[in-house]
């Protein structure tokens, strides 16, 4: 991981990893996309033979999403195969990786702050996952202007409407912020502001 001091705080980028993830798929002469996820999604395919390989694979993408966040939702899909990938989940982390080398110098900004206000921010689709009718959640929360926390996961649960999907989502999210607030407390860290 780089991190580089500018006039205004810190960058977190992981460039070089990527380049070296890109020479390891043998992809670094492939062309760059624009976006990460395909639009429609197979139902039946073969297997993908090299399950070691996949798994590697996306362990790294997992890595990288420390501080790519734009990667998170993708990455928790292709994770959701580890245990017996198909060719298509195969196509599907090739096109996170050729994502990547679209935005290979993308990182995580964290500039300087007098804000001690933590807020949050959440979403969440409704019966997203094709397979099991099951939401994804997505949040993410900020201390003063600087991204601290941020995941995108499958709902525990079917919800049988949209409303709940929501509902399921912030109620994550808030048992997130009440955990961060604790941490700074604990720390000695006075929080002006907790905005959900």
């Amino acid at each position: 991981m780089e991190v580089i001091r500018t006039p205004n705080g810190l960058f977190l980028s992981q460039s070089k990893y990527i380049l070296d993830l890109l020479d390891k798929v043998h992809l670094a002469g492939a062309k760059p996309l624009s976006t990460q996820a395909a639009t429609t999604t197979p139902t039946r395919d073969d297997p993908f033979a090299d399950v070691p390989l996949y798994r590697q694979i996306v362990g790294t993408l997992q890595y990288l999403s420390f501080t790519k966040l734009d990667i998170s939702y993708s990455v928790n899909q292709v994770c959701q195969f580890m245990h017996s990938p198909i060719i298509s989940d195969r196509t599907a982390v090739k096109r996170i990786v050729k994502y990547l080398k679209h935005n290979v110098d993308f990182g995580l900004a964290i500039v300087s702050s007098t804000s001690l206000s933590l807020h949050a921010l959440s979403d969440a689709t409704w019966a997203g996952c094709k397979s099991d009718r099951k939401s994804q959640t997505g949040y993410c929360i900020y201390l003063g202007g600087n991204l601290i926390s941020w995941a995108s996961k499958k709902q525990s649960t079917i919800s049988r409407s949209s409303t709940k999907a929501e509902y399921c989502s912030v109620a994550t999210t808030t048992s997130k912020v009440l955990w961060h607030k604790s941490l700074f407390l604990e720390l000695g860290i006075p929080l002006t502001d907790v905005v959900l």
